[in-house]
């Protein structure tokens, strides 16, 4: 098992090949993903609050599948989705298509965002910056792009969660033993990160990390954990149930902030 090197060539390659919530293996139509999108991350309506989106410009940022996409035209927002992965852009124009909806499909980085400053209500990237090394110029671009009083929300993967410590660093990490064979860290939760193995490069935050970075560039943030899940050995994202909701175990740190 080779070591993962996190160049932009590799993330490039990874990300170009696979788009999570595609379901290529398992063919599936818009209403089942979005039914199984919604349900499995049950948080992300109340704390997007995607209902609060008509008719405002949003930026959704990484759209991947465009299933969130779908999600905030269907509540009445004016979308633009954007990917660098030209499958990932296919798939949200084909997602759109067969849900009926209208939206725009733009194939562009997010380090350097083809948009005029000031355009943008809202901007929403989930589950991609912490997928990008060179964060700090990501955010400086959003900031750029954003309106003022714009905000930016999303998620990132939550480093202080029971699946980064028992599902990446136990079971690959130990029990594996890439940490025996010269694997960082870094690397083992970065090649285990997502669905597809292999991912050159995930950085998980930890609540008060993300905090500060974000308020290096915006005000009022907000930052939540949610979605406790584990990956075990005969299923990905088993939930779990705490009795005490003060433990924050869960995989997902949502995010909102302000410009």
């Amino acid at each position: 098992m080779d070591i993962p090197v996190r160049s932009a060539k590799n993330r490039r390659k990874f990300w170009s090949e696979q788009v999570p919530m595609s379901f290529t293996d398992k063919p599936i139509g818009y209403e089942e993903k979005r039914k199984f999108r919604y349900s499995l991350q049950d948080y992300m309506h109340e704390f997007f609050k995607f209902n609060e989106l008509a008719g405002k410009l949003v930026l959704d940022a990484g759209s991947g599948a465009g299933i969130d996409s779908a999600e905030m035209i269907q509540y009445g927002a004016n979308v633009i989705s954007l990917d660098f992965s030209p499958l990932a852009c296919n798939s949200t124009r084909n997602l759109l298509q067969e849900a009926r909806l209208e939206g725009s499909v733009v194939n562009a980085e997010i380090s350097h965002l083809p948009f005029e400053g000031q355009q943008f209500d809202v901007i929403y990237s989930f589950g991609v910056i912490h997928h990008i090394p060179n964060v700090q110029e990501i955010l400086g671009e959003i900031k750029r792009c954003l309106r003022d009083d714009g905000i930016f929300m999303g998620m990132v993967y939550n480093r202080d969660s029971l699946l980064y410590a028992y599902s990446l660093l136990y079971l690959h990490g130990i029990r594996d033993g890439l940490f025996a064979k010269g694997y960082s860290e870094e690397q083992v939760a970065s090649r285990f990160s997502e669905r597809m193995e292999g991912n050159p490069y995930t950085r998980c935050y930890t609540k008060s990390e993300l905090e500060e970075l974000l308020r290096s560039f915006f005000e009022h943030v907000n930052v939540r954990t949610f979605y406790n899940v584990i990956d075990a050995h005969h299923a990905r994202k088993v939930k779990f149930e705490l009795e005490d909701s003060s433990i924050e175990l869960g995989w997902h740190l949502a995010f909102r902030a302000v410009k």
